[in-house]
């Protein structure tokens, strides 16, 4: 957690009189100006606390401060003038969503305990949103684990959907931000569960469908629009997942396109094998075909296959192949990550009557930013 202060002022006199009263107390960084200051935020930030002058030429303190909130939402603003008009302090709480107003001159005392208040403020702010974050993530990752248990055949890939999306995202670098990437890469077959399960199957494994339902798959990312958009701050996934199959073009985001290259890919895997599946998404012209270029990378990359028993399995492999019982009836279905109540399960499982078919196939993979390194350096 950043604990360091930017000042931001014209006079560069007046910097290096506040910093030499606050430097031993506090990390202080210096900008002179708006421009200046918002180039540290890119190069140095996040900064905890940024303290601006009002007047300044060119950029004034109201002006910089609605940016920094716009650039580093959680980054506590304070503002100095030497303007006490009532108008000013309105505009710099609305427009900036300032924390705290200091008439100058203010001595170093005081406004190191505007620092001080800041800092705590900006500790609570960030400390709120890594909880609520992590209990988010944590929340949908248990649900698609249940889901994977319970429904295979629509969640058991939900944990490489989650890997293949973050590891293209990282590569290409604008996809937006990564717990959307991710949150809809887990998500985005969410629809599905309307489905009955023979359809379900039969679009899973890539065979053909009827008109009626062929509708019925269409229509399961509007479904999913509506469940996801229910949850509390999931919004913004919710749109993504339901235009997950928008044409490759420009104004289509490229979380979409990535969504659409991963769903697919892994549909048609199911069948064949993943190089067979990556030269069909090559060769349409439903997928962007330098998004299709990048998961060839990351696939390459990341493909070593091995025949393990139950007790080798460990979590992060992939299933190559579906886990059957001694009947053939599918417990789990390719391309699950496995995870520990999965071994677990098995475990039981093979002890039972039914029984588990051994060896089977998994995928041991590279890490997310193995396979952005290795997708970055290998030739399209």
């Amino acid at each position: 957690m950043s604990n360091k202060v930017l000042l931001v002022d014209d006079e560069p006199n007046v910097l290096k009189g506040y910093q030499r009263h606050l430097r031993k107390s506090h990390d202080i960084e210096l900008a002179i100006g708006g421009a200046e200051a918002l180039e540290a935020i890119a190069s140095q930030g996040p900064f905890a606390v940024v303290v601006s002058d009002m007047q300044m030429p060119e950029m004034s303190g109201v002006e910089l401060l609605s940016k920094v909130r716009e650039v580093s939402e959680h980054t506590v603003r304070i503002m100095l003038t030497g303007n006490a008009d009532q108008k000013t302090a309105v505009d710099a709480v609305n427009e900036g969503n300032i924390f705290r107003f200091l008439n100058k001159p203010c001595s170093p005392e005081k406004l190191a305990q505007a620092i001080d208040a800041g800092l705590e403020q900006y500790r609570l702010i960030t400390a709120e949103a890594e909880l609520l974050n992590k209990t988010l993530a944590g929340s949908v990752r248990m649900l698609t684990q249940v889901l994977s248990l319970v429904m295979p055949q629509a969640f058991g890939m939900t944990q490489e959907s989650r890997r293949l999306a973050r590891a293209m995202a990282e590569t290409v670098g604008d996809a937006g931000p990564m717990w959307q990437v991710e949150m809809a890469a887990m998500l985005m077959r969410v629809g599905c569960v309307s489905l009955p399960t023979n359809v379900l199957n039969k679009y899973l494994a890539d065979r053909a469908l009827d008109a009626d339902e062929a509708k019925l798959i269409k229509e399961t990312p509007q479904l999913g629009y509506k469940l996801v958009s229910a949850i509390p701050r999931l919004q913004p996934v919710a749109d993504l997942i339901q235009a997950q199959n928008d044409p490759p073009v420009p104004s289509t985001p490229v979380i979409c396109r990535i969504l659409k290259i991963v769903g697919d890919y892994q549909r048609f895997q199911a069948a064949t094998s993943p190089f067979t599946a990556l030269d069909r998404l090559a060769n349409s012209l439903l997928y962007d075909s330098e998004l299709v270029k990048v998961l060839a990378n990351i696939i390459s990359a990341g493909c070593q296959l091995k025949d393990v028993g139950i007790i080798e399995m460990k979590e992060g492999m992939v299933l190559e192949s579906n886990v059957e019982d001694l009947s053939g009836r599918v417990l789990i279905a390719k391309g699950a990550e496995i995870h520990e109540a999965m071994i677990q399960k098995l475990a039981l499982l093979k002890r039972s009557a039914t029984g588990v078919r051994e060896p089977i196939r998994v995928r041991v993979v590279t890490t997310v930013g193995q396979a952005k390194s290795l997708a970055a350096t290998s030739p399209t």
